[in-house]
């Protein structure tokens, strides 16, 4: 149902309203997948229900969590809630012995010998509300409300309902012409452009990370999943502020990110480039609906046979005047995606050039795709503020389930220890975050917070300031202003830490 702001997304036997005397009731064609909560999560989410409920409807899920649809209670605006397990992430034998920060130690040590990273999929979940709370911008997903507890972390999205990229290409019948292809390429653009300004690398751009505000076009794109995004490293005079994490998605990611960019020196990592390779390869996708580094299904080793593709970078089926795709693109497009995969970093476009391509600017289509642009985000709203975006939430009763070597004066001792179950994989190595949270609240404090949130809903903090002309004022001082906070993690990475 198309609404002001997008889409509103209809369960079953939901009625509408047409006039006093013609109501219409909705039925699923097929019933929607359901989410279940953990008995944990059942504690812990009666203590924010009287600001956002979480409904059973499920949206999806990947390795970091489940995502549902939620609801803003006093606005009843319907809200995306990405529920993320934490127990998932630590093996049982390890949970016991973990100790939470002290004073002297920016994050969790695992005391088994020698002092380990906390696992990384850990730190992405926290990595990902921390780089995404200070963000206002159309076309990069809008982060509400994160609350959180050694068990779970609870963060509230604007709800993008109109799908993703391949979803539309379907509807669309495949390939995208070039007028389609650059209004969408376009807003992806835009979006890099503000996080690049913000020393921000997304590093996962791909089709399934950007997502549609309806399925028509003309929609808003989002992008969104900054799980694997990166604040660049402060930069300490010699350095390159480079990046050394092997991350992506193999079909998307450049070839320096796996050391086989033969352009680049072995172990000399890679800078934010690596994000306009992949929209390079995105924009590929659209114009030709293929794969152009893809491996085939009967490959037996598809992601090494993807990565040697990319380090070879051969485009000549660009040129290929027999291809049923690309015989049929003109001469602008292929030139920006050829502009973008270049092996040789500094050959590469930036985004700034790649936004000032004749593709964009050629001036009998410029003034008609900003103002597609305009009428596309001409409903978007800069986030609303809060009192508090980031919130811990109350120990539930029974246990956390971190044992009972718990050494920390930010938590209150659980009581009784819980075993967590068995996970599928271990993950070590991360960067470094510094976390600095407040005790929670007594039951009454907590109720007492709630029904005062649930009364405010305060001007924009962004609304004074053009996304086009910067963040607001003061940003460049961001890091210092989150360490004043009592209960934020940093934004600082160790510039020693790697990737």
């Amino acid at each position: 149902m198309t609404r002001k702001h997008g889409a509103f997304l209809l369960d079953d036997r939901d009625e509408l309203r047409i006039s006093e005397s013609v109501i219409l009731v909705y039925h699923d064609m097929e019933p929607n997948s359901s989410f279940s909560l953990t008995p944990t999560q059942k504690d812990e989410v009666p203590r924010f229900a009287l600001r956002y409920s979480i409904t059973r409807r499920l949206l999806g899920k990947g390795g970091f969590g489940k995502v549902v649809v939620a609801i803003h209670q006093k606005s009843q605006r319907q809200l995306a809630c990405k529920v993320i397990n934490l127990k998932e992430f630590y093996p049982e034998e390890v949970m016991h012995d973990l100790r939470l920060p002290t004073c002297e130690e920016t994050q969790p040590s695992i005391a088994c010998g020698s002092r380990k990273r906390w696992p990384s999929k850990v730190t992405r979940c926290f990595r990902e509300f921390r780089i995404l709370e200070d963000l206002s911008h159309p076309n990069i997903i809008s982060v509400e409300k994160v609350f959180w507890s050694p068990n779970t972390i609870y963060l509230f999205q604007e709800l993008i309902s109109g799908g993703d990229l391949f979803s539309y290409m379907e509807r669309k019948g495949g390939a995208l012409n070039s007028i389609d292809a650059a209004v969408i390429v376009l807003q992806i653009l835009k979006a890099v452009n503000y996080l690049h300004d913000r020393d921000i690398v997304h590093r996962d751009l791909k089709p399934d990370n950007i997502l549609l505000t309806y399925p028509e076009d003309g929609a808003r794109i989002v992008i969104t999943d900054f799980g694997n995004a990166r604040v660049l490293p402060k930069s300490t005079g010699n350095d390159r502020r480079r990046m050394f994490t092997k991350t992506g998605t193999i079909e998307y990611i450049a070839p320096e990110i796996y050391e086989m960019n033969k352009t680049c020196p072995k172990g000399s990592g890679y800078s934010k480039a690596v994000d306009m390779w992949s929209i390079g390869v995105i924009t590929a996708n659209l114009l030709s609906n293929e794969a152009l580094f893809g491996a085939p299904c009967y490959e037996p080793e598809p992601h090494n046979y993807t990565l040697k593709l990319a380090a070879k970078c051969d485009l000549s089926v660009i040129d290929n005047d027999d291809h049923p795709a690309w015989s049929k693109v003109s001469d602008k497009p292929k030139e920006f995606v050829k502009k973008l995969l270049m092996l040789r970093e500094t050959d590469r476009m930036t985004v700034k050039q790649a936004l000032a391509h004749r593709w964009f600017t050629n001036p009998y289509l410029a003034e008609e795709f900003e103002a597609l642009y305009a009428r596309s985000i001409r409903d978007w709203q800069p986030r609303r503020k809060v009192s508090k975006l980031v919130e811990p939430i109350a120990a539930p009763t029974p246990n956390l389930g971190l044992g009972s070597q718990i050494h920390s004066h930010y938590f209150q001792q659980p009581s009784l220890p819980v075993s967590l179950r068995e996970v599928r994989e271990r993950f070590t190595g991360s960067q470094d975050w510094n976390l600095s949270v407040v005790y929670p609240p007594s039951e009454g404090e907590s109720v007492k917070a709630e029904h005062e949130e649930a009364q405010y809903e305060g001007p924009s903090r962004y609304e004074q300031y053009s996304f086009e002309l910067g963040t607001r004022s003061g940003h460049e001082h961001a890091s210092k202003s989150f360490n004043n906070s009592m209960n934020q993690l940093s934004l600082d990475p160790d510039p020693s830490a790697s990737g």
